[in-house]
């Protein structure tokens, strides 16, 4: 097992963190299986102003600066990828610079949204073929062996659209921000497979889980009939009972907008039984570093 190396993925909902090493196979895994995250909201209001919030990129400084002591503890070279909410924001160069200022041993790259989406493709399907489907804060992104999409729907964005209401309604707000925003360009292929915050939840509240554990995720084959039965008990639930799951801490407000997210796609894609993964970009984005030489 080769000497580990942090990742941090600074995404539109939160900052990410996990010691990843490589295997004997070449793929890169996570020994204890532990990925820490911390929730920032780096995407909130940005389709409204174009603009990173203050608040928020200092709460992403602070995490990435916290997260790269752990990784300077443990002897790992740190590397991070931005993603959709650095990529469109107006002023993602104050925050480049303020990450550079307080982390200066970390390596950061900002990634396109087809970039994102091929990097999670490599690190979840493990050399098979398939379809893919990332729903992240910020953005989506389905990935085939022949082409590859992002759209800015990710469930922060449905959130400053979608505030919640009666659920129907809900529906039909996102479904119909869905439709203008995503155009597919072609079929995609069974079998599927999903990553991102709100399709690991999702898939980890089907399975009762009360603490999160993402190795149980392949068991699980998530149809549209268990996706529409949870987010109608979610709904129900009411946000202060929501937020009181230890799986909804940190996403008890945006997993409505997010499960209505996977529900578009399910039925835009004509997807039968989707499986959560817990591999994806950072798995992918390690491998593309050792593949490039940079570790």
């Amino acid at each position: 097992m080769s000497k580990p190396v942090a990742i941090l993925d600074v995404g539109s909902n939160s900052v990410r963190f996990a010691l990843l090493c490589r295997g004997e196979d070449g793929a890169f895994f996570v020994p204890d299986g532990r990925k820490d995250i911390c929730t920032t909201r780096l995407g909130k209001g940005l389709d409204k102003t174009g603009r990173l919030s203050p608040e928020a990129m200092a709460a992403t400084v602070a995490a990435c600066s916290r997260f790269c002591d752990r990784a300077r503890a443990s002897g790992a070279p740190a590397f991070a990828y931005a993603t959709s909410a650095v990529r469109d924001a107006e002023n993602r160069q104050e925050l480049l610079d303020a990450l550079k200022a307080a982390c200066p041993d970390l390596g950061v790259y900002l990634l396109s949204g087809q970039e994102e989406g091929r990097l999670a493709y490599r690190g979840a399907m493990d050399g098979q073929e398939g379809t893919l489907l990332d729903i992240g804060g910020g953005s989506a992104q389905v990935v085939t062996p022949s082409w590859a999409v992002s759209f800015p729907t990710g469930c922060v964005r449905a959130q400053d659209v979608c505030p919640e209401d009666e659920l129907v309604r809900m529906r039909d707000t996102v479904y119909a921000w869905l439709n203008q925003r995503v155009s597919l360009p072609g079929s995609a292929a069974a079998p599927f497979f999903g990553v991102g915050g709100t399709i690991t939840t999702l898939g980890a509240l089907l399975l009762q889980q009360s603490r999160y554990d993402g190795s149980q995720l392949a068991a699980l084959r998530l149809t549209p009939e268990l996706l529409n039965a949870l987010l109608q008990r979610l709904w129900a639930m009411g946000d202060e009972r929501r937020a009181q799951h230890p799986l909804l801490i940190r996403r008890h407000d945006v997993i409505l907008q997010g499960g209505l997210i996977l529900s578009w796609f399910m039925e835009a894609l004509h997807i039968k039984a989707l499986t959560p993964t817990d591999r994806g970009g950072m798995e992918g984005f390690a491998l593309w570093l050792a593949q490039n030489g940079v570790i």
